[in-house]
């Protein structure tokens, strides 16, 4: 068998037939190490010839489709799928007893092969397709027949080539196009940690190795990466499209499944209030210190105005509770909690350091997401949890929620003009009277810190001066001149006689700063010169301050002795914060009666 094996260079098992056959484990598989082979280039998704695609939509063909097969208009991939490996060392390899691989991302669906014997030659490429051994196509090399089932045609699948517990390589490919392969660039020789890095793959375009389909079997790829911050939009190369705050809304989680483990069952949703691309968008839990689950690809992941995007544990519907498929835009491997008072659950959507979106929440019930009334669709009203109900419809599985389409309405929200009073119940929202709400202290520019950013810690108080209460419900903040944002929340948010209430870009403590308290969120943003800012009711504008300039890190008070709507109209009423709060990087007192002014 070595005597036969030493005449081929790339062996063919039509050729090694008439070696004999070889037991599973045979060769010099154990000397192999990590990296001595490199996968470098995946074709998942064959397009037939015209001719032939007129006969599947014409009922004629007779290849069965699969789930993996989505798209393939001839019906199947069978025989017409491969892959390729390249020989890193000065060596020839023998392949006799490796094992190959194939699975999803997750590992999930799992299929093996066993090599028979065959060599690759020292800096050579080897492909591997999945026809019978004896039936290759002149561009392949080696055939492996059904064992390791279809190539992935949607959301992406992993080959790893390994030596018994020795993984020698490993390599997750996505983003397919029928007709195309995935290769790895050829800027520099191939490595099996350089083909960990999705942005090191591309999609061939150039070179067609059968009519209508594009790699480069058996030889050096004709990649060209992608550079950082773009993307490739139909084979044009584009600047991705970043959401900024707010831009992605969650709307709804599933933290507690009940048909299928939470492990593979956890999800949860995010509108699109703007057109985004979603590659290097993160998915993270607010309070943990793992570092984001970030969406890689090198395609444009464009996510349109209006559309529902999924984010879940698993891509595979056999386990994640049959999430709609194309509603699956990227996953996470971080869990979900149920909640408690005690120990709130959270996620986040975030790009670099900034948040996108973030929930919290103290309750849940197993087997029902948290839901966001379709009404309140916005990244300020989703800062409350009482806008969140549990999902009522039943989907794949057979869990009960809205994955990837509009939210059912919430049935306990209160109708306009009411609030939920713990104590009272239902009850009419009071509105504040001419001159009782004042704006007292503005943090228009907190002070820089590592990891944090303005749009976290900006946060601005009001003063009740009435003798009576009012409620927050419903008041309109934003820029002077601007539209602003209502607060709506169902349960009441009263301001007692006397007292202070906070509005603040975040309602979580690790982001903005370490806020004693916050009453009420706001999602635009504090300008540090010339800067102002409205409160508005049903009756038109409640107060409004301005400012020239502030300092960083230091608050805007009003003097206690000038505390109307009409003295903070004077920039002399105001002098800066002196005292600390919080995580004691920025000063103020905010939600507290401010010092005097010297």
């Amino acid at each position: 068998m070595r005597a036969c094996l030493a005449r081929v260079v790339v062996a063919s098992v039509a050729a090694l037939a008439a070696c004999g056959p070889s037991p599973p484990g045979a060769g010099h598989c154990q000397a192999r190490l990590p990296g001595d082979l490199v996968i470098t280039e995946v074709f998942a998704d064959y397009k037939a010839p015209a001719a032939t695609q007129a006969a599947a939509s014409d009922g004629t063909s007779t290849g069965a489709t699969t789930e993996s097969d989505a798209g393939n208009d001839a019906g199947s991939d069978a025989g017409k799928e491969w892959f390729e490996l390249y020989n890193a060392t000065p060596q020839p390899i023998d392949l006799t007893g490796l094992t190959v691989t194939h699975s999803r991302s997750d590992g999930s669906r799992p299929n093996t092969h066993t090599m028979r014997p065959a060599t690759i030659q020292p800096g050579q490429y080897f492909t591997l397709g999945n026809a019978d051994p004896d039936r290759v196509p002149a561009y392949v090399d080696y055939g492996y027949g059904d064992d390791l089932g279809d190539l992935f045609n949607t959301l992406g699948g992993t080959l790893a080539v390994a030596c018994g517990d020795q993984e020698i390589d490993r390599a997750d490919y996505g983003d397919v196009k029928q007709g195309h392969a995935r290769e790895l660039t050829a800027a520099v020789r191939p490595d099996y940690t350089l083909n960990d890095d999705p942005a090191q793959w591309c999609q061939a375009n150039d070179a067609e190795f059968e009519a209508g389909n594009f790699g480069t079997p058996g030889a050096a790829s004709d990649c060209r990466p992608i550079v950082t911050g773009q993307c490739s939009d139909h084979g044009a190369l584009r600047d991705a499209v970043t959401p900024g705050i707010g831009d992605l809304v969650i709307t709804e989680i599933m933290p507690s499944p009940k048909a299928v483990p939470d492990t593979t069952g956890e999800w949860f949703e995010a509108l699109a209030v703007h057109d985004v691309d979603l590659n290097g968008v993160g998915l993270d839990r607010v309070h943990d210190t793992a570092a984001p689950d970030v969406i890689a690809g090198t395609e444009c992941l464009h996510v349109r105005a209006g559309s529902y995007v999924v984010f879940a544990r698993s891509t595979d519907p056999a386990v994640n509770g049959m999430l709609p498929a194309a509603a699956v835009a990227g996953t996470f491997k971080f869990s979900l909690i149920a909640g408690t008072a005690a120990a709130p659950g959270d996620v986040a959507i975030v790009a670099g350091n900034t948040v996108i979106d973030a929930v919290t929440w103290t309750r849940s019930t197993q087997g029902a997401s948290l839901q966001l009334d379709p009404d309140l669709s916005d990244p300020v009203a989703n800062d409350s949890e009482s806008n969140f109900c549990a999902g009522r419809t039943a989907f794949g599985a057979g869990d009960l929620g809205t994955p990837g389409a509009v939210n059912a309405q919430c049935p306990l929200l209160p109708p306009t003009g009411m609030c939920d009073d713990d104590r009272a119940g239902l009850r009419a929202i009071v509105a504040p009277a001419p001159g009782q709400l004042v704006i007292s202290e503005v943090l228009a520019n907190p002070a820089n810190v590592a990891g944090a950013t303005d749009a976290q810690r900006e946060w601005f108080e009001v003063a009740n001066t009435g003798a009576t209460a009012f409620d927050l419900n419903e008041l309109v903040v934003g820029r002077i001149g601007a539209a602003g944002a209502a607060v709506q929340v169902a349960r009441c948010i009263p301001v007692h006689a006397g007292g202070f209430a906070v509005f603040a870009r975040s309602a979580d403590p690790a982001r903005n700063g370490a806020l004693p308290a916050v009453d009420a969120t706001f999602n635009f943003g504090l300008v540090d010169t010339n800067g102002d800012i409205q409160v508005a009711g049903h009756a038109g504008v409640l107060d409004a301050v301005r400012w020239a300039r502030v300092t960083s890190g230091v608050s805007t008070q009003l003097d206690p002795a000038h505390l109307t709507a009409t003295a903070n109209d004077d920039a002399a009423s105001f002098c800066p914060g002196t005292t600390g709060y919080g995580d004691q990087t920025n000063r103020g007192t905010p939600g507290a009666a401010n010092l005097p002014c010297p």
